[in-house]
């Protein structure tokens, strides 16, 4: 049975679709620009794997931090937990982790290229330093700073509470991937 040219049609617009042609990739994605040793580009595997990383761990930061604040904090065993060495516990050492990986996310924004809006991919370190600065790097900043690392003398919940919550800013800083 022949088919019609109508479902020949259809099927060829799907695989020009999916298989991203020269005709629908964006032109800087199809130059090779000229990028320096430790320059990223904004649309490589590693920056897609690597802005997928971030949000999940935004999304932890968004479920876990209302969870301790809610049922952590407020537990009756808590204070007794709380003088325990401050590494022993896994929350602290996963938020520790993930501190640490926000702030890596602003060394490698640092290093990662971006498209001006001549739709010219721009590779120079100056000029990416300069259009993060100008752009995410306050609020990004604000969001990975680890403020629980500065208050682990402190044996009040409410300060704890607060340094905790610094969820919303990183939500808000991550929403730009």
């Amino acid at each position: 049975m022949a088919e019609s040219p109508i479902s020949n049609s259809k099927r060829y617009c799907a695989r020009q679709v999916l298989s991203l042609g020269n005709d629908i990739l964006p032109e800087y994605k199809l130059q090779s620009p000229r990028i320096g040793k430790w320059t990223i580009l904004h649309y490589s595997p590693f920056k897609a794997v690597w802005d997928w990383v971030i949000l999940l761990l935004v999304l932890y930061t968004a479920i876990f931090t209302p969870y301790v604040a809610a049922f952590v904090l407020s537990d009756p065993d808590y204070n007794s937990r709380k003088n325990k060495k401050y590494s022993d516990d896994p929350i602290v050492i996963i938020d520790f982790i993930v501190d640490v990986t926000f702030i890596v996310d602003i060394i490698i924004n640092f290093r990662t290229t971006f498209v001006n809006s001549n739709d010219e991919v721009v590779s120079h370190p100056g000029k990416i330093a300069v259009h993060y600065l100008k752009g995410w790097f306050i609020i990004d900043l604000v969001a990975a700073i680890p403020f629980d690392l500065f208050l682990v003398g402190s044996h009040t919940d409410e300060v704890s509470f607060v340094a905790r919550s610094t969820f919303s800013e990183n939500l808000l800083s991550r929403l730009n991937l």
